[in-house]
């Protein structure tokens, strides 16, 4: 067998120069491997060639290694599909995902426009059924492993939400399947996803059911948990989660604000006046310049100041915590991004063949992020000790100063919306 450096030799003139003239050496290494891992996939793709099958051409990937980027000569066969496995995997999750959508599409007679464009995208019909086969078993192992991960260190935070993608049911009936999903931070300030399921829509039932399922899987010691304000979840979260504070998603409040206040010069003046509640440094401002918002605001319009008035100790449960996790917990931001990267994955599919390849791509969206997120923190691991430390709530005193304060700062963000 000829070997893989037979035809690889560099002389002086060969060698790549720096700016300074002098060679440089990681310019060489990536040009060195290159040309090996080029070379080799020459002689594995003949090895696969038979009789029949013959070369056609070749397509570009670029493959990231720890010195540099590297430019792939894959070898293309007129039969079949030539994939160097033990350099690169094959199509990154996402794309075998959407290999799994296509293939039921095309079992059950409903491929579309749409369908048969990723179909192409992806070279679909140069697969065989054993490689598509393949592919689809090692993402459903991954995916799998999500759902089932079990955990043994206590996780704070817990942001919950539910984003709908429509699907066929069993009985082909399309219908819109609620995608819920779980984000924890861990003791040691990572952050993952540590569940998601596809429920019928949300309710009091389908959200106690799946966080039961996380109780089962080790998801322990939660402290606070942030989502919307749907009734069925905060029941669910108050009856899973015994003693856990619950923060209504602050951004989520904003919106349904400003969908009862009528006139839209007012509404943006209550927007300025609640963000200027969240520039606030320390607890006691904060709450003082979020009573001097609700006694302005509902000035602007009644029905708002109620809304801010019942909500008002839901949307501050996150100042009980680490001053430093503010901006994290008041939000569901975290969970506002994954929903957009769902979405953004699924809007080339539309309505999906099967509640299975459903999972299977967004099981692979969510094990992509989660892989991603490992990479850095997401909140100081020496900060995270305080959140399961028992802190008694004292009172705290508001000032007639303090209050008089907030009222200035209240009223200057609206006169500035004005």
């Amino acid at each position: 067998m000829t070997s893989v450096t037979d035809d690889v030799a560099l002389t002086m003139d060969d060698m790549p120069l720096g700016e300074d003239g002098l060679i440089d050496f990681r310019a060489l290494a990536v040009g060195l491997i290159e040309t090996v891992v080029n070379h080799a996939m020459e002689l594995e793709a003949d090895e696969l060639l038979g009789e029949g099958n013959r070369r056609n051409g070749y397509r570009e990937r670029r493959l990231r290694t720890v010195i540099g980027e590297i430019v792939l000569r894959v070898p293309k066969l007129r039969e079949d599909t030539y994939f160097p496995e033990r350099v690169m995997r094959p199509y990154s999750r996402v794309d075998r995902a959407m290999v799994g959508v296509v293939s039921r599409a095309y079992v059950n007679g409903m491929s579309t426009r749409r369908i048969e464009k990723v179909a192409g995208e992806l070279e679909f019909g140069r697969l065989s059924p054993s490689t598509v086969s393949r592919m689809l078993s090692s993402l459903d192992g991954e995916v799998d492993a999500l759902r089932q991960a079990e955990f043994d260190m206590p996780v704070p935070y817990l942001w919950l939400d539910a984003t709908y993608v429509k699907c066929r049911d069993d009985d082909s009936r399309v219908c819109s399947k609620a995608t819920v999903t779980a984000i924890g931070a861990f003791m040691d300030g990572t952050r993952r996803f540590v569940g998601f399921d596809l429920v019928d829509t949300e309710s009091y039932d389908s959200w106690k059911r799946f966080l039961l399922s996380l109780r089962r899987r080790g998801v322990s010691g939660v402290r606070l948990v942030t989502s919307d304000a749907h009734a069925g979840l905060r029941r669910a979260v108050m009856e899973v989660f015994d003693g856990a504070s619950w923060q209504r998603c602050f951004v989520h409040l904003q919106r349904d604000l400003a969908a009862r206040i009528r006139h839209k010069p007012d509404r943006g003046r209550a927007m300025r006046a609640l963000s200027a509640v969240l520039r606030q440094g320390d607890e006691a401002m904060t709450r003082a310049a979020y009573d001097a918002a609700v006694d302005r605001i509902g000035a602007l319009d009644r029905r708002a100041g109620e809304l801010l008035e019942d909500a008002r100790e839901d949307a501050l449960a996150h100042l009980a915590f680490h001053r430093e996790h503010w901006v994290r917990l008041r939000t569901n931001n975290v969970q506002e991004r994954a929903n957009a990267e769902i979405k953004r994955r699924t809007r080339a599919v539309q309505i999906f063949p099967s509640r299975e390849s459903l999972i299977r791509l967004v099981g692979a969206v969510l094990v992509d992020m989660n892989e991603t997120w490992t990479r850095h923190r997401f909140m100081s691991a020496d900060d995270m000790a305080t959140a399961l430390e028992p802190r008694a709530r004292e009172h705290v005193e508001i000032s007639d100063e303090l209050r008089q304060r907030a009222d200035q700062i209240i009223m200057t963000a609206l006169e500035s919306a004005a």
